[in-house]
C-alpha cells in the first residue's frame, strides 16, 4: 500500500483546511460580485446601503481572510521544507494585494468559479459528516439545534415569499398598489406564475422532514448535533440559492407587463443570497473540527500533519520472545 508522501502539498488535514478556506474565499467573493451586479437595479432606499455594506464585508473576509489563510495552510501541508514555508508566507501576503489591485475580486468570472468551489465544498461537507458519524448523541442539543435552524429556515421562506410576491412588485412599479399590479398582471399575462409557492412548499416540506428525521434519529442514537447543524446550514443555503428560480418567471411577467427590467428591484433577495453563502461557508468550515474516535484504532490519523515517530521497539529482523524480551538476548543472572 502506497502512502502519500508527508512532504507533499496535499498531505494531511492541513491541506483539507487550506482547500476549505479557499473554497470559502471563492464562494463569498462570488456572492459579493453577484449582489453588486444585482444592486444596479435597486431603488434608492435605505436597504441597498445595508446590502452594499454586507457585500463589502464578505469581500473583505474572502480576500483578506479566507484567501491568505487557505494558501498558507495548503502550501505548508505535510512536512514543509523551509523554502516552501517562505513561499507560503509570500503567497499569503501577495495574493490579496494582487487580487485587489487587478480587480479580480470584482470579476463576474468568479460566479462561474463559485460553482466549482461549491461542489468542492459539498464534497468536504460529505467527508466531514462521515467522520463525525460517531459523535456522542445528545438529544437535548439536537432538539435545540433543530428548533433554532428550523426557525431560521422558516424566516428565510417567509422573507423570500414577501420579497417575490410583495416587495419586489411594489419596488418595480412604485406608483401602483399591490392590488393594481396583480390586476394588470392577470389582465395582460394571465395566470400568475406559481414558482414562489412551489419553492416555499418544497422548502417547508424539506424543513419539516429534516426536523422529524433529526429528532427521531437522536432518540434512536444515530443523528448527532454536528450533523443537524451542518445539514441545517446547507438547507438554508439551498433554499436561498433556488430563490432566483422561484421568482424568475414572475420577474419576466412584471417586465413584460410594465416595460421594466426583469431583475430584482427589492434588495431582500440579495440579503438572503448573502445569508445563504455565509451558511454554506460555515458548514464547510464546521468540518474542520476534529471528530472524536470510538476506539483506539480510529485514534491513529495517518493523515495528521504532525510528525509521527515510527521507531520499532526491536531491531528489524530480530525475533521477539513471547516472554516479552528479544530472543537471543543475554539474560541477567541473579546469584
Amino acid at each position: 500500500m502506497t502512502e502519500t508522501p508527508r512532504s507533499g502539498v496535499l498531505a494531511g488535514r492541513r491541506a483539507r483546511a487550506g482547500a476549505s478556506f479557499l473554497a470559502v474565499a471563492v464562494i463569498l467573493a462570488a456572492t459579493s460580485v453577484s449582489v453588486d451586479l444585482a444592486a444596479i437595479g435597486f431603488s434608492p432606499a435605505a436597504q441597498p446601503v445595508l446590502v452594499e455594506a454586507l457585500s463589502d464585508v464578505l469581500e473583505v473576509v474572502a480576500v483578506w481572510g479566507a484567501l491568505p489563510l487557505g494558501l498558507l495552510l495548503l502550501l505548508t501541508a505535510g512536512d514543509a521544507r523551509a523554502w516552501r514555508r517562505w513561499a507560503a508566507v509570500a503567497a499569503a501576503i501577495g495574493a490579496p494585494i494582487a487580487v485587489q489591485l487587478t480587480g479580480a475580486a470584482d470579476s463576474p468570472f468568479l460566479i462561474l468559479l463559485a460553482l466549482a468551489a461549491a461542489v468542492g465544498g459539498y464534497a468536504l461537507i460529505a467527508l466531514g459528516l462521515s467522520e463525525h458519524r460517531r459523535d456522542p448523541i445528545r438529544p437535548g442539543r439536537v432538539r435545540a439545534a433543530v428548533i433554532v435552524l428550523a426557525a431560521a429556515e422558516v424566516a428565510v421562506i417567509v422573507l423570500g415569499l414577501l420579497h417575490l410576491l410583495v416587495w419586489n412588485p411594489l419596488a418595480t412599479v412604485p406608483e401602483l398598489s399591490l392590488t393594481q399590479i396583480y390586476a394588470i398582471l392577470v389582465e395582460r399575462v394571465g395566470v400568475i406564475d406559481g414558482g414562489p409557492f412551489v419553492w416555499a412548499l418544497g422548502a417547508s416540506l424539506a424543513t419539516a422532514a429534516g426536523a422529524i428525521v433529526a429528532l427521531q434519529g437522536a432518540r434512536r442514537g444515530f443523528v448527532t448535533t454536528h450533523a443537524v447543524i451542518t445539514v441545517g446550514l446547507v438547507l438554508i443555503h439551498v433554499t436561498t440559492f433556488f430563490l432566483w428560480w422561484a421568482g424568475f418567471a414572475l420577474g419576466l411577467n412584471l417586465a413584460d407587463a410594465f416595460a421594466t427590467a426583469g431583475g430584482d428591484v427589492s434588495s431582500v433577495g440579495s440579503l438572503l443570497a448573502l445569508v445563504g453563502a455565509s451558511c454554506l461557508s460555515a458548514a464547510i468550515l464546521l468540518q474542520l473540527r476534529r471528530a472524536p474516535f470510538a476506539d483506539a484504532d480510529d485514534a491513529i490519523d495517518v493523515e495528521d500533519d504532525d510528525t509521527m515517530e515510527r521507531a520499532a521497539p526491536f531491531p528489524a529482523g530480530r525475533p521477539v520472545d513471547p516472554s516479552g524480551g528479544a530472543a537471543g538476548s543475554v539474560e541477567r543472572v541473579t546469584p
